[in-house]
């Protein structure tokens, strides 16, 4: 790993305890600065770090970028989800590129589908149901599905960190959605943010060579 991308990785890390701290106390100013601030961090990783192979390395920034975009837009101060879910959306299609790229089916590929099948049945398909009458329901059932196919085609990667990062992503969209339409819960956005980030952060250092 070069040493430019091992800063940025500590500056991350540095931002991500501070938005999670942010968030736990309600410090929404200062939550509007460190969780972009987070994945500007990881961009300037997935910019400097050895991408193996390189092919991957637009796919990858254009699915941090989109994330960057995303998180600007669910800020409590302007809350525009359409915006967070379109951004989002786009970006883990970037993601489905990248993967398929590094396509390598292993045992990885069976644990991804059994994270994924308990994430739709404990957290999406209530989702689903509550939305059945709902304007928001086709957007919402379609991200679903691509953030399925995310953790499918990470899963096959048989990277580790990928697998894991895409599967902390998709528990982490399967909170906020559990937050904002079924039952709100006490501190559950900042386990929204430490699983987003880590996943965020897991697909960035799994496609990097060592």
């Amino acid at each position: 790993m070069t040493a430019s991308a091992t800063v940025f990785i500590a500056l991350a890390i540095g931002c991500m305890l501070i938005d999670w701290w942010s968030v736990a106390t309600r410090r929404a100013s200062v939550e509007a600065v460190a969780k972009p601030a987070v994945m500007i961090a990881l961009l300037g990783v997935a910019l400097v770090g050895d991408i193996d192979p390189t092919s991957i390395r637009p796919w990858i920034i254009a699915g941090l970028t989109f994330g960057l975009i995303g998180d600007i837009a669910l800020l409590p101060s302007i809350d525009r989800f359409i915006v967070g879910l379109s951004a989002f959306l786009l970006g883990h299609l970037a993601y489905v590129v990248a993967f398929t790229v590094l396509w390598s089916p292993s045992a990885w590929l069976i644990a991804g589908a059994a994270g994924l099948v308990v994430l739709v049945i404990g957290v999406g398909r209530p989702i689903e149901r509550t939305l059945r009458t709902d304007a928001l329901h086709l957007p919402v059932v379609a991200y679903i599905a691509v953030s399925g196919a995310v953790v499918m085609t990470g899963a096959g990667t048989a990277r580790a960190l990928i697998v894991i990062g895409t599967l902390a992503f998709a528990a982490s969209d399967g909170l906020l959605g559990a937050d904002r339409f079924l039952q709100p819960a006490r501190d559950r956005r900042v386990w929204v943010h430490v699983l987003y980030q880590l996943g965020q952060a897991g697909i960035v250092l799994g496609a990097i060579t060592t």
